[in-house]
């Protein structure tokens, strides 16, 4: 999705996440908590963070405190209004948020410790190139199976489909190998959220780019339908798969002085 959509989702909800309310219900843990924990434990005081489609930076700023620099970059200048915002309420001042493209950063070789996308783009050789040696890159992504009846409800979607061929997170897997880094750590989540009503629902699929140019009016058949087949007494169930991959930029060789 491009920068105009996230510059459409800061203006209209002051960031990226919007006051649509829902339970959520975690059987394989939280996955947002997971990467923050994974994330804050390579961090240290010498340590450059560079964290890449950042949106309104409140989920970088969660794991910013044990770096020494921490990059945030982003396409779309609204989002990056408000990320600059919340920087300042928390007075982090090591925290910078700038335009950048993922594909090309224009930062140094091997300027960043750690590399981090949370359901951002994946540009495997660019972070291979920034990473120092022996750096470590972090992805969360969206699985093949997330939202699935709810994309097929309404005929299309993010990665629509994607559910009849290979997992998503092996696709990742093999990118990141293809690009040089060994990978260490690949988790899957699935969870359910219960959307308080139907208007919640409609709230949240203007803010995410699940279900593609989602208009409220056109699509009302199609939304119709769906929350009829999944309200349940918790709420309007909508069912999710992300996952996290985690990778090394392998250690430079020594050389030899036999």
């Amino acid at each position: 999705m491009d920068a105009e959509f996230y510059s459409r989702v800061a203006e209209r909800f002051g960031g990226y996440f919007s006051d649509a309310r829902s339970t959520d219900v975690f059987a394989d843990g939280r996955p947002d908590d997971v990467f923050d924990e994974l994330a804050i434990a390579l961090g240290a005081p010498h340590a450059r963070l560079l964290d890449v489609g950042c949106a309104d930076g409140r989920s970088l700023l969660r794991i910013s405190r044990p770096y020494g620099a921490v990059t945030g970059m982003d396409l779309s200048p609204s989002m990056l209004e408000c990320a600059a915002g919340y920087r300042a309420e928390a007075g982090l001042s090591h925290v910078t948020f700038e335009l950048r493209d993922a594909a090309r950063t224009g930062l140094p070789d091997g300027w960043a410790d750690v590399v981090t996308s949370r359901r951002g783009p994946l540009i495997a050789r660019e972070f291979e190139r920034v990473l120092r040696p022996g750096g470590v890159v972090m992805y969360m992504g969206i699985g093949e199976q997330d939202a699935r009846e709810l994309k097929e409800t309404f005929g299309r979607g993010q990665d629509f489909e994607s559910w009849n061929g290979r997992p998503l997170s092996e696709e990742i897997s093999q990118e990141l190998s293809g690009a040089g880094f060994v990978v260490t750590n690949s988790q899957e989540f699935r969870f359910e959220e219960f959307y308080h009503s139907a208007g919640d629902l409609d709230t949240f699929l203007h803010q995410v780019p699940i279900v593609d140019n989602y208009d409220s009016a056109a699509d009302k058949e199609a939304f119709d339908r769906y929350a009829a087949a999944v309200t349940v007494d918790q709420g309007v169930r909508l069912s999710r798969h992300w996952f996290i991959v985690q990778a090394q930029k392998p250690a430079a060789v020594e050389p030899s002085h036999s």
